[in-house]
């Protein structure tokens, strides 16, 4: 079995992290929490896989749906503690799209398949602008995604 890109000691760890943004109309699918705490869906890339073909896998296992790949939006770099560790994490985003519409319906809400807590619906935008959502940037960006990669740095160790 290969091993997600999570380094880790007794004092620091490290992973490395790929998302989905998918937009239908002014909605963002999103995974959330019993507290509403929404985030992007995706996971983490393994050793040796390529940040797009970790976001096909980690969606298929998650969701079950096939997605195509679109263009890299976002990079973040982000530092926080986790417990007593120095946490560091790096994550892309990507444009993504189902490959059958059909799979996502307006109503759409399932159920993590690896995380019994974790849900995925759809929100709207304006929903996205007053939620607590990470990453916490997208607030301000969803409703205008460049043409361009933007790379955002947050927190400091």
């Amino acid at each position: 079995m290969i091993k997600d890109w999570i380094f880790s000691d007794e004092q620091r760890i490290c992973h490395f992290r790929v998302a989905g943004v998918l937009v239908r109309g002014d909605k963002l699918l999103v995974q959330s929490d019993n507290d509403n705490v929404f985030a992007i869906p995706g996971g983490h890339i393994a050793f040796g896989e390529t940040s797009q073909s970790a976001l096909i896998r980690e969606l298929r296992e998650e969701i079950g749906i096939d997605i195509s790949v679109g263009r890299l939006i976002w990079v973040e770099e982000y530092f926080w503690k986790w417990g007593q560790k120095d946490a560091h994490g790096i994550s892309f985003y990507y444009l993504v799209s189902p490959k059958d519409d059909a799979d996502l319906p307006e109503d759409f809400k399932k159920q993590m398949k690896d995380n019994a807590d974790i849900f995925l619906s759809w929100i709207t935008f304006d929903e996205v602008k007053n939620a607590t959502i990470y990453p916490e940037f997208i607030r301000d960006k969803i409703d205008n995604i460049p043409d361009y990669v933007e790379h955002f740095t947050k927190g400091f160790l």
